[in-house]
């Protein structure tokens, strides 16, 4: 999976700014330079490189003042749309932002995007600024969510927490929380101190604990997706333990990697979906785990 850096090298910053002009300056026959403003210096710069190096996505983030902070010049390749690099860098600025106390997040969508940011939890606000005679710009805002992790529909990790709560309260006591829900992945968390053996190790059955709660909850949600209900089972699952836990323990469903027939629910009132889920100890893979689940309607 590509990672989200900030440019650091002359090259880096050359190829970051060669993308901004190259999507949202050239096309209108702007120059080089007008994708560039006085707050550059004081500013958060992100970017999405593969693995040759080029880059695909750019974004930035500044501060208008304490309470405030605003999305500018998000910017993805034409030939890489489509595989979630802005929701990747949006959901990353969206972090920096709610780390340092912003209360709100503004930006001004040109009107082909505004399903995106519809979709991210941003609302309309007004009509904005006409660029370059024929780009329609609307302001629109987010206010700082209860729980910043919980990047889409907030309100059905909010559903998928309480429920883990209420009916598995091993979950509570090992301190198992969901930590993010984007486009691309799902992702939960765990309190290490709740769940350390005498090596002061995580426990193999809190790994496989967490790593099963996690599968099921990328099985609910997936079924939240397609306005779906039923009673999700384990039906089989096995796990590998590649090294120990011994810091921070998460867990991440990459959503790309399921496979299944939900919508057979509806015709055969029941549905598998394999779910693999990669556990975590800070950035380093410590487990592998893949889980099948039933789903009865």
């Amino acid at each position: 999976m590509f990672q989200i850096t900030a440019p650091q090298s002359s090259e880096d910053w050359q190829a970051y700014y060669q993308l901004r002009w190259q999507v949202l300056r050239a096309p209108w026959d702007q120059p080089r330079g007008s994708e560039q403003d006085d707050l550059e210096q004081e500013a958060e710069h992100r970017y999405i490189k593969n693995n040759e190096g080029q880059v695909l996505g750019v974004a930035r983030l500044h501060f208008n003042n304490q309470q405030q902070a605003q999305v500018r010049y998000m910017a993805v390749d034409e030939a890489h749309r489509g595989h979630h690099l802005g929701s990747r860098l949006l959901h990353e600025l969206e972090k920096i932002a709610w780390t340092q106390k912003a209360e709100e997040l503004v930006l001004f969508a040109r009107e082909r995007a505004l399903a995106f940011y519809e979709r991210h939890g941003y609302q309309m606000i007004e009509k904005a600024h006409l660029s370059y005679g024929d780009v329609q710009h609307w302001k629109m805002v987010k206010q700082r969510p209860s729980e910043p992790g919980w990047f889409r529909h907030p309100q059905w990790t909010q559903v998928l927490q309480d429920t883990w709560r209420e009916s598995i309260p091993i979950s509570d006591a090992m301190g198992i929380k969901v930590e993010s829900y984007t486009d691309w992945q799902f992702s939960t968390r765990a309190d290490l101190k709740a769940n350390l053996n005498l090596h002061n190790s995580m426990f193999a059955g809190s790994v496989y604990s967490m790593a099963t709660l996690t599968g099921w909850g990328a099985t609910y949600l997936a079924l939240k997706e397609l306005a779906l209900e039923g009673n999700i089972v384990l039906a089989d699952a096995n796990i590998q333990y590649l090294k120990p836990l011994t810091t921070a323990p998460s867990a991440t469903v990459t959503l790309a990697d399921c496979s299944g027939e939900l919508n057979a629910l509806n015709e055969e009132g029941k549905a598998k979906y394999r779910v693999p889920v990669n556990v975590y100890d800070g950035d380093v893979l410590v487990a592998k785990f893949e889980g099948l689940f039933v789903v009865l309607k």
